[in-house]
């Protein structure tokens, strides 16, 4: 019967299973996330913050967030960047002492002086598609979902279109349903408006 339900509750069911499912764990601990993450500096920065166009900012992204993304690489349901075999050699609880980790540094500062048009446009697209609903009211995160704010714009517009595309699945795929009425110009306003956020 689980093979007959539709993506949407299939992924869903797999979040459940991931929060409610998995047995005990020590607490999260973001001293020992600190070293632990070291693998992950080469690509997403000493603070969570990359210098490398493409590559996401970690920094300040909710615990859970960062969790459930690396849960995904390791079972092979969301791939790229090499990171579904850095997963796999991940233990649960080194996981959630890694999101803890970034989960408490500061956020990526705002990109001050972008175009305005382009901030405006963006906030515009982002009122119109309800992304604070999710992504909070400042699109900081909350909970699994991930902040937007201040995030690479590179990395931002390469996600959305994927999700638009269906290479990129989400966990029940309000993400795929909203981006794909999205046009490349309207991902890139987007882009623009949530990179210029603190």
């Amino acid at each position: 019967m689980f093979l007959r339900l539709s993506k949407a509750i299939q992924g869903m069911a797999f979040f459940m299973c991931v929060l409610g499912g998995l047995p005990s764990h020590a607490a999260p601990d973001a001293v020992a996330g600190k070293a632990k993450a070291q693998i992950c500096a080469a690509c997403h920065g000493e603070n969570g913050v990359s210098a490398l166009p493409g590559f996401p900012h970690l920094a300040a992204q909710p615990q859970l967030s960062i969790f459930y993304q690396l849960l995904q690489f390791r079972d092979q349901r969301r791939k790229g960047g090499g990171m579904e075999a850095i997963a796999a050699t991940l233990s649960e609880q080194d996981m959630r002492d890694i999101a803890a980790h970034y989960a408490a540094l500061p956020p990526p500062p705002a990109v001050a002086g972008g175009d305005a048009e382009k901030i405006t446009r963006g906030q515009q697209i982002a009122q119109q598609q309800y992304c604070s609903s999710c992504h909070g009211a400042q699109l900081q995160g909350q909970k699994h979902v991930p902040r937007l704010s201040g995030q690479s714009s590179e990395y931002f517009v390469q996600q959305l279109r994927k999700l638009r595309s269906g290479v990129r699945a989400d966990m029940d795929g309000t993400m795929a349903s909203a981006a794909r009425s999205l046009t490349d110009e309207e991902i890139e306003a987007m882009a623009v408006y949530t990179r210029s956020l603190p």
